[in-house]
């Protein structure tokens, strides 16, 4: 008997790239088409931020409501990713995308006309969870449409698309609010996706090709129950836990959390039957590394927005306006940067070039550190050398990160490792938030007590030289302290708070007395805010600082640039 010549099937690491049934300027549309869908994901998980207040005045939001606004999506988004991408594998990335783009759009429908905030909560959370099914097809789509060799370019707008996602939120959120079309005020920033994605689905539908796992057969239920568990477990306690001052239960569920994921690694392990996340994707060095990077850029990227939100307009008492243009700064040289990393830089230099984005952001906190540190009142042209120096270290930083992570994975598990690339980047900003969150509202504890002390001891010297009685001036002077440690508190230098009024009646009356009061009241708000700030930034520091150690896990270079 003649033997069989029967090759044995490649395996999933040796499966070729099919080619890409488009190509050209029509490969440039449906590129176009699904990465503003990916940006419309991007933009609305912090969008809402800077509108909260307009929400809370037109709908009446509490402010635990508020706070779902903002951690519903996330919970959502980052509990479904991985599931998500795998979805894609099995029953076809661009139609889990056009899935995601519905109800996404739908969700965005629901919340523009919400009437009060639990209907707004609700749509938050849909929304959140459409992503979770839209993101992860993004990557896999376009290892589909390009050949390895001509990946960089597409990875390129990729990272640049993320970029600008990431720190355009509160801007457009800000300008879409304060322009007010048509009397909608804060329902704009919903109401825009509409339009936005009727066009990107019928490009979609049109355009982009569909492809799915081979590899991928049904859905690992076990493996999607754990991950989502665990992620849940994880995501919930860091948001809740800064509000509520880290109660028991928030550390059990961290802990148990760990517990979820080591069940998740035993039960993948196991399964040879078309797992949620194959194992083999960590026996790519690339993989593994961008994962670890990513982690820890991500966990020191995303509590920067927060602290450099808080100072501004806590701080410096700027409006939502002025601090969101001044974040232009940094967002303008996040997509240049990135373009001249992926076509120029990392190329050439490989590791160095991700390495050398880690040493700019380090070196712009230094700078944002020294001009804080040096000046009371900041202006934007102050900030703009460290704004600008760390827009340009994202960018540098996020480009080769990407190729990294994704070069080596075979396209059979693309959707499964876009879920977990993109899980991991949620994981790292909502660990870094809260970190960032609790160092930041420590620090200030910790040193508005001394401040306190000083515009105590400040108030008390100018009614005394006034002459009024010593029981009076002492009088007014603890209940300047106690206005002043209210409104800490409350995260509101400007509230109404009975001490405040106190003061101006106990000193005497008359308008230039309350104007006196308040100067006094924003320098003494204003000097715990600084100090705060220069302590909160140094976490960014060492964070960015771990990252670099992370990066010798990459090869020096990958194999493919485009």
């Amino acid at each position: 008997m003649t033997p069989s010549r029967t090759r044995p099937s490649p395996s999933p690491a040796e499966t070729p790239a099919k080619p890409a049934p488009i190509a050209g300027r029509a490969r440039s549309i449906a590129l176009f088409a699904v990465l503003v869908g990916l940006l419309l994901d991007l933009l609305d998980i912090v969008i809402v931020n800077v509108a909260l207040p307009t929400i809370q005045e037109d709908i009446g939001a509490t402010s635990s409501n508020m706070q779902w606004m903002v951690g519903g999506y996330t919970l959502a988004f980052a509990t479904m990713l991985v599931t998500g991408g795998r979805l894609g594998d099995i029953y076809g990335r661009k139609r889990v995308f056009i899935i995601g783009m519905i109800g996404f759009a739908t969700a965005s429908l629901v919340a523009g006309i919400a009437d009060n905030p639990e209907q707004l909560i609700v749509a938050r959370f849909v929304q959140g969870g459409m992503g979770a099914l839209m993101v992860p097809q993004v990557l896999s789509i376009l290892q589909v449409m390009y050949p390895p060799n001509e990946r960089g370019r597409a990875f390129s707008a990729l990272s640049i698309v993320f970029a600008v996602g990431t720190v355009g939120g509160p801007i457009v959120g800000a300008l879409l609010t304060a322009v007010d079309v048509a009397g909608l005020t804060w329902r704009t920033i919903f109401l825009v996706n509409l339009p936005i994605a009727v066009v990107c689905l019928l490009i979609t539908a049109k355009l982009v090709p569909e492809s799915k796992g081979e590899s991928a057969q049904r859905l690992d239920v076990k493996g999607a129950v754990l991950v989502g568990l665990g992620m849940l477990l994880l995501v919930f306690p860091l948001i809740q836990g800064p509000q509520q001052g880290w109660p028991a239960w928030t550390l059990v569920s961290l802990a148990a959390s760990m517990l979820a994921f080591a069940a998740l690694v035993v039960v993948q392990r196991r399964r040879t039957d078309s797992p949620l996340i194959p194992m083999s994707l960590f026996s790519h060095r690339s993989f593994r590394g961008g994962l670890a990077v990513s982690l820890l850029f991500m966990s020191g990227v995303m509590p920067f927005f927060l602290v450099n939100t808080l100072y501004l307009q806590f701080g410096q008492g700027f409006s939502v306006i002025k601090a969101g243009l001044i974040g232009v700064l940094w967002g303008f040289a996040v997509p240049l940067f990135t373009a001249i990393s992926a076509r120029r830089i990392t190329p050439k230099l490989g590791r160095l070039g991700l390495q050398f984005g880690l040493v700019m952001l380090i070196a712009a906190m230094v700078i944002l550190i020294t001009v804080i540190h040096r000046f009371d009142t900041v202006t934007p042209w102050a900030l703009a050398p460290g704004l600008i120096l760390g827009g340009a270290g994202m960018g540098m930083t996020f480009a080769p990160l990407l190729t990294y992570t994704l070069n080596d994975v075979p396209l059979d598990s693309a959707g499964a490792a876009s879920g977990v690339f993109n899980t991991v980047q949620q994981m790292g900003a909502a660990i870094g938030i809260a970190l960032s969150s609790m160092v930041f509202f420590i620090a200030l504890a910790v040193q508005s007590p001394a401040v306190g002390d000083d515009l105590r001891s400040t108030v008390r010297d100018e009614l005394a030289a006034r002459g009024l009685p010593v029981a009076t001036v002492d009088a007014a002077a603890d209940n300047a302290r106690a206005c002043f440690n209210e409104r800490i508190e409350a995260a509101n230098p400007i509230a109404d708070l009975e001490p405040c009024r106190a003061v101006a009646s106990q000193s005497g009356g008359g308008a230039d007395v309350a104007d006196r009061h308040d100067e006094l009241q924003f320098t003494a708000n204003r000097t715990a805010y600084q100090q705060t700030t220069v302590r909160a930034l140094v976490y960014q520091i060492v964070v960015f600082a771990l990252a670099i150690a992370a990066s010798f896990l990459l090869p020096r270079r990958v194999e493919h640039q485009g």
